[in-house]
């Protein structure tokens, strides 16, 4: 028999429709592979792929399920991601701008594998493999702690940033609150000033020690929230031809107030710092 043959391994696991599941199914891969150094890439694709398939077919329908197939010879990983279709729409490596926050997925995967394949259909399901090198992690992709941070209006998000440190994350927060607060009632921008007096600095230790946070404000019927959270930002390897820094540093004073005024005024008042 052929040695490739002799020593392939093939683990299979079938999740329900849960999102809960794509954790379990991240474990699992880091206990197959517990002795690889490609565990943690491959635990993020897992990620990646069982999420796109619960979001964007009917394996999120109740009753569904996705499929993961891990095969393992002493020189690839390969791992297989299949879905229930149910969509008009093939899977495919996405070029969202900069500050899209969404259509990264596979993209990512891209970046992590040396080879993405995508087959199937709509009516039988389409399969996602993707092929890790087992004997040496991914090439200069430099991954980089951050922080982010998003305002949400009544669980719709108003705004984001991605920080480079607690404190730019915190201060991006300041900002946007203070700006905001300033066309709230008296109750709101109350609470608003009794953050950025007391609160702020507890706020900033916290980030410092990777706990997330977050801020709600309530006017009226309207509910503001700012969150801020510790993550790791990879770099997209089909951003080719220029330079772009994983926890983009681009963000000057000025943008930052710039960005923090596009907030529409809740009550027609425009606030004096825009």
């Amino acid at each position: 028999m052929h040695e490739y043959m002799s020593t392939l391994r093939i683990w299979e696991l079938t999740c329900p429709g849960y999102l809960e599941e794509v954790g379990r199914a991240r474990r699992w891969t880091r206990d197959i592979l517990s002795d690889s150094n490609r565990a943690d890439d491959a635990a993020l694709i897992v990620t990646e792929l069982g999420t796109n398939a619960l979001l964007h077919s009917a394996s999120g329908n109740q009753g569904e399920a996705f499929n993961l197939t891990i095969s393992r010879t002493p020189e690839t990983v390969l791992i297989s991601v299949t879905d229930a279709g149910g969509t008009r729409t093939t899977p495919h490596v996405e070029h969202p701008d900069e500050n899209d926050t969404h259509g990264r997925g596979l993209a990512l995967v891209s970046t992590l594998a040396q080879r993405l394949d995508i087959n199937g259909d709509d009516k039988h399901g389409h399969i996602v493999t993707a092929e890790l090198s087992a004997g040496s992690r991914r090439p200069n992709v430099p991954l980089k702690q951050g922080y982010w941070c998003e305002c949400l209006v009544n669980g719709g998000k108003l705004g984001s940033f991605d920080a480079t440190s607690p404190e730019q994350a915190v201060r991006w927060i300041r900002i946007s609150l203070m700006t905001i607060a300033m066309a709230l009632d008296e109750e709101p921008y109350r609470q608003a000033q009794h953050w950025k007096n007391q609160k702020q600095p507890q706020a900033l230790e916290a980030l410092r020690k990777g706990e997330p946070q977050d801020l709600t404000l309530k006017h009226r019927t309207t509910q503001i929230t700012w969150t801020a959270r510790p993550v790791t930002f990879l770099p997209l390897a089909h951003r080719q031809g220029r330079t772009l820094p994983a926890c983009t540093q681009m963000h000057s004073t000025a943008q930052l107030t710039s960005r923090s005024c596009l907030v529409p005024p809740l009550n027609g008042q425009v606030p004096p710092d825009c």
